[in-house]
């Protein structure tokens, strides 16, 4: 079998990653954002109030649906998504928008999804303000579906993030996902050709219970009810979504510091490894792709561990900070 990877897919990481830079070069000359390319962005309004925007899609995860699952799923899938974005920035969600386009679909499918935002906000006490359904037969395909939301989030004080607090010999922790949440699915439609072979869906991942299907369709995790509580203990968490675990944990730790994480210190999920040996995929480039099984990464002094393992009932401590050389990577996986 050939080595499958993100490119092939359609998904180039390095023209992203170009292509980012390039944009926050011309954002950044007009506003006054405090942490433009982060998870979100944050603005102070005045002296009292800030907020925190962020904007993001569900992306080809939305195509699996044509096959299999509840689409409602997809609406949780957005909201917990851009949730979860705001969270690194100390933002309480306040407000949620959507944008769903098309071009030719059932209608249940659409009020399916609108459904599951509205649930999605209502667990958070997110006001759904509203949004845009736009039919494009021009670009999209029958039973195509763009899901996109915009939230915005308070900003409490005591929540910002202590970035530049962190130093040598803190904790990462490593909150686990539920699956792919949504990053990694236009490499898995071309390794498994579901449109071809829709059968795959129904086969059981080894190891598991589940089918392939129910794997693939699960939410994103939402972190806000485990993390909030406790936000002002923690110096920085990351969000792990696309460009995988060293991407996300980059940009949430200072220059001069680099990080340390050993995948020994938990167990990669079956559905990774069913993907990896599926697609006769490398261990560094599923790495790059998914989060392999870590949804959040916090950041604490020592002295906050325990606090930081009890967000969750399966969190880890995964690796550890520690002064960098200007050689040094920022982010080393140990055992790829």
């Amino acid at each position: 079998m050939v080595d499958e990877n993100y490119k092939s897919s359609g998904v180039d990481l390095n023209f992203s990653e170009n292509l980012t830079e390039k944009i926050l070069s011309i954002v950044g000359k007009n506003n006054q954002l405090e942490d433009l390319g982060f998870f979100s962005s944050s603005l102070k309004i005045n002296n009292s109030i800030s907020i925190s925007g962020s904007v993001d899609g569900v992306g080809t995860k939305s195509k699996i649906f044509k096959y299999y699952g509840d689409y409602s799923n997809l609406g949780h899938d957005i909201v917990n998504h851009c949730v979860n974005d705001i969270l690194p920035s100390g933002a309480k969600p306040f407000m949620f928008l959507d944008y769903l386009a098309f071009s030719e679909i059932e209608e249940e499918k659409i009020l399916d999804v609108v459904r599951g935002i509205s649930e999605a906000c209502k667990d958070m006490s997110c006001i759904l303000a509203g949004g845009e359904t736009a039919q494009m037969p021009d670009i999209y395909k029958k039973d195509d579906l763009e899901v996109v939301g915009f939230i915005l989030g308070i900003v409490e004080k005591s929540k910002v993030p202590k970035i530049n607090t962190i130093k040598e010999g803190d904790v990462m922790i490593g909150l686990p996902s539920n699956g792919l949440h949504t990053n990694g699915y236009s490499l898995v439609r071309k390794i498994f050709n579901f449109e071809s072979n829709g059968e795959e869906l129904n086969k059981i991942v080894p190891g598991t219970n589940n089918s392939l299907g129910e794997m693939l369709t699960m939410p994103h995790k939402n972190y806000y009810h485990s993390i909030w509580g406790h936000l002002d203990k923690f110096k920085s968490i990351a969000h792990i979504t696309g460009g995988g675990i060293s991407e996300n944990v980059s940009r949430s730790i200072p220059e001069n510091l680099k990080s340390n994480i050993d995948i020994k210190s938990w167990d990669i999920p079956k559905i990774f490894c069913y993907i990896k040996d599926k697609g006769s995929i490398s261990l560094k480039e599923m790495f790059k792709v998914f989060n392999m099984g870590i949804g959040m990464i916090i950041i604490v002094d020592p002295k906050f561990t325990d606090i930081a393992l009890k967000t969750d009932k399966d969190s880890k401590i995964i690796g550890k900070i520690f002064n960098r050389s200007n050689n040094d990577e920022k982010v080393n996986i140990i055992g790829i």
